[in-house]
């Protein structure tokens, strides 16, 4: 009987407890608790987005510098030794390279035009520049030191390196008579790389370029 009665009265307290809810200090764990969660999973959410929004920054970045590494390819690789008079000195080849900037005579023009095209990068500030004319054209001198138009005004490194005849990398090239035969390109974090003239390879000085007056 005793027996029966103690089992009564802790299934009393037990209900007793299940009915009066939870205690303060459990109240307590489970508010903190679902708080950490909460926190991890913002965080996680957090680092998720501004991942996704660094993916798609880089992912625009290359596309935009690969498109600018292509346009200056193709046209270097079509540079020709093309020789005008300067000062009304002797004609030399239209050709100057240095760290920073580019000016040569490519045959890569519109298809309406043909001919040659002058054109001229240079980078400065951290944008690059650009200018382009076609040839012949007497006002070259003036027009090559007007106005550049900003092609790129977020690019954090441009240089331009020249092969010479020796196999010289050389950090510019004023040489009037002949081309280099190729321009190495460093550009942001790509790695360098060499665009070859076909026109710079093995060409004697007196058979190389057409000469404009």
């Amino acid at each position: 009987m005793k027996r029966i009665c103690n089992k009564s009265q802790k299934s009393e307290v037990k209900s007793r407890k299940l009915k009066d809810g939870f205690t303060l200090l459990e109240v307590v764990i489970s508010i903190t608790i679902l708080s950490l969660i909460t926190l991890i999973i913002g965080s996680a959410f957090r680092l998720g987005i501004q991942a996704w929004e660094k993916g798609e920054k880089e992912t625009g970045e290359t596309q935009r510098l690969r498109v600018l590494s292509s346009l200056l390819s193709q046209q270097v690789a079509s540079a020709f030794p093309y020789k005008m008079k300067v000062d009304d000195d002797e004609p030399v080849v239209l050709f100057k390279g240095e760290e920073d900037s580019l000016l040569f005579v490519t045959t890569v023009t519109d298809s309406f035009y043909g001919g040659f095209k002058w054109v001229k990068y240079s980078y400065k500030d951290g944008s690059m520049l650009y200018k382009e004319g076609l040839l012949p054209d007497k006002k070259l001198k003036e027009k090559i030191k007007g106005d550049d138009e900003t092609i790129d005004s977020d690019i954090e490194e441009v240089k331009f390196t020249y092969l010479s005849k020796s196999g010289e990398w050389e950090d510019s090239w004023d040489d009037e008579k002949k081309l280099p035969a190729a321009v190495r390109v460093k550009i942001s974090y790509f790695q360098p790389f060499v665009i070859n003239i076909p026109m710079g390879m093995d060409k004697k000085e007196d058979d190389a370029g057409l000469e404009i007056s």
